[in-house]
C-alpha cells in the first residue's frame, strides 16, 4: 500500500514537473524612454510605423526611426543605453551570449547613436563599416549625404572594419570609415586621430550621464596646451624650429645612383595638398624591392603608415592628415627577406586650413561724369 501511495505521489509530481514553462532566454528588447520630438517604431513583421511614447517596448528586430526633432532613449534588458539622435534610422537585431556576457548587435542606417554598454560588446553595423565597443562609451554617426561614418570612443576599447581593414582605438580617440571609392573601388584605411572638443562636447549635450569623463577630457586637455613651467632666461639665442627635410626631385631613372633610396615623383617638396579629397603618391621603384611603407609625419611623430606593393598611394588628405599645417612623407623599401633596404628622406608638404575661398568679383569702374555742354552764349 505505501508502494502505491509513494508511486501515485511521485507520478502527480512528474507531471506537474513537466507542465511548468521552461525558462529560456529574453531576446532582446528595449525600454523607450525621454522621447521627444518625432520618433516612430515599427515591430518585427507589422506594414508601418507608428509614435511611440515613454515605456513603449521594442523587440528583436525592431526599429526606430527620428525625425529632424527627434530624441529617445532605449534601455536594453542587459541593462545597456542607447540614445538615438535626431534624423536617424536604428535596429535592434541580435543579442547573443558571449563569454563575459552579452553580444549586442545594431543596424544604424542613417544618423548617430550613442552608446553606453554594461558588459559584453556592442557592434554596429552601418552602411560602411562596422564600428564594435567593448567595456564602455561608444558614439557612432553615419553621414546623410557622403555615408562616410564618424566613430568616437570616449572611454573603453573601440574598434572600426570595412573592407580595407580593421584599426582599434580607445578612450579620447576617433576614426573615419570612408565609403568606397565610386571610381576604382578601392575602400580606405581608417586612421585613428584625437577627440577635439566638440567631439566631446556632443556626448555631454547628449548624454548627462558622461559629465564626469567630460570634466576629466576638458581638464587633461587644459593641461596639455599650457606650459608646464615657466620660461627661463635663455642662455643662447633662440633657434628658428626644425622642420622635415626638403628633399629635391630628382630626375635620374630607375631609382637613383649611388647611394640614393628611390626618387620622389609627387607630390614634389614644398607642394601644398588639397584641404580635402584624394591625392596621389607616387615613386620610383627601388630595384629588388618587394614592399614598401610610406609614413606621413608632423612636428610629433607618425600620424600614419600605409603598405603596398605598388609605387603609387592614392588617399583621401582628410584621412591621415586632419589639421592644416607643414607635414612630411617617407618611403621604405623591403627586400625578399622583409628586412627594410632603405629609407627616404622626409618629403615635406603643406596642408591649407579651409577650402580656398574665390576670388572677389572686381568690380566695374564708375562711369564717367559729363562735363555740361557749352551753351554758346553772348
Amino acid at each position: 500500500m505505501k508502494n502505491k501511495i509513494f508511486l501515485l505521489f511521485a507520478s502527480i509530481l512528474l507531471i506537474i514537473t513537466a507542465c511548468q514553462p521552461q525558462a529560456t532566454p529574453s531576446p532582446l528588447s528595449a525600454a523607450l524612454s525621454e522621447v521627444s520630438g518625432k520618433v516612430e517604431a515599427k515591430q518585427a513583421g507589422q506594414q508601418g510605423f507608428t509614435s511611440v511614447i515613454a515605456g513603449t517596448v521594442l523587440e528583436v528586430n525592431g526599429q526606430i526611426q527620428t525625425g529632424d526633432d527627434g530624441r529617445v532613449r532605449l534601455d536594453l534588458n542587459s541593462g545597456t543605453i542607447i540614445r538615438v539622435a535626431p534624423s536617424s534610422s536604428f535596429t535592434l537585431t541580435a543579442n547573443d551570449k558571449v563569454d563575459g556576457g552579452l553580444a549586442t548587435q545594431i543596424k544604424l542606417t542613417l544618423g548617430s547613436i550613442f552608446i553606453i554598454l554594461n558588459g559584453g560588446t556592442a557592434s554596429v553595423d552601418t552602411p560602411t563599416g562596422v564600428a564594435t565597443v567593448r567595456g564602455s562609451y561608444m558614439h557612432v554617426e553615419v553621414d546623410p549625404t557622403t555615408l562616410n561614418v564618424y566613430v568616437t570612443c570616449l572611454e573603453g576599447d573601440c574598434s572600426a572594419s570595412n573592407p580595407s581593414g580593421k584599426i582599434n582605438f580607445t578612450q579620447g580617440q576617433k576614426t573615419i570609415l570612408f565609403q568606397k571609392d565610386p571610381v576604382t573601388g578601392n575602400w580606405t584605411i581608417p586612421n585613428v586621430e584625437p577627440m577635439t572638443p566638440e567631439d566631446f562636447q556632443k556626448w555631454l549635450d547628449a548624454n548627462p550621464e558622461v559629465k564626469e569623463l567630460f570634466n576629466q577630457a576638458m581638464a587633461t586637455m587644459t593641461a596639455m596646451a599650457e606650459p608646464t613651467a615657466p620660461p627661463t632666461e635663455p642662455t643662447e639665442p633662440p633657434t628658428e624650429p626644425t622642420k622635415p627635410p626638403i628633399v629635391e626631385p630628382s630626375n635620374t631613372q630607375g631609382g637613383g645612383t649611388g647611394d640614393a633610396c628611390l626618387n620622389v615623383i609627387e607630390p614634389v617638396a614644398g607642394s601644398s595638398l588639397p584641404f580635402q579629397g584624394k591625392v596621389k603618391f607616387q615613386w620610383e621603384p627601388k630595384p629588388g624591392a618587394q614592399k614598401y611603407t610610406v609614413t606621413f609625419k608632423n612636428a610629433n611623430g607618425t600620424l600614419a603608415t600605409f603598405e603596398t606593393t605598388d609605387t603609387t598611394l592614392e588617399k583621401y588628405v582628410e584621412a591621415f592628415v586632419p589639421k592644416s599645417g607643414d607635414y612630411s612623407w617617407e618611403i621604405t623599401a623591403y627586400g625578399e627577406d622583409g628586412t627594410a633596404v632603405c629609407t627616404t628622406p622626409g618629403t615635406i608638404f603643406s596642408k591649407p586650413d579651409s577650402f580656398p575661398k574665390p576670388d572677389k568679383p572686381q568690380e566695374d569702374p564708375p562711369a564717367a561724369t559729363m562735363a555740361p555742354s557749352g551753351g554758346g552764349g553772348g
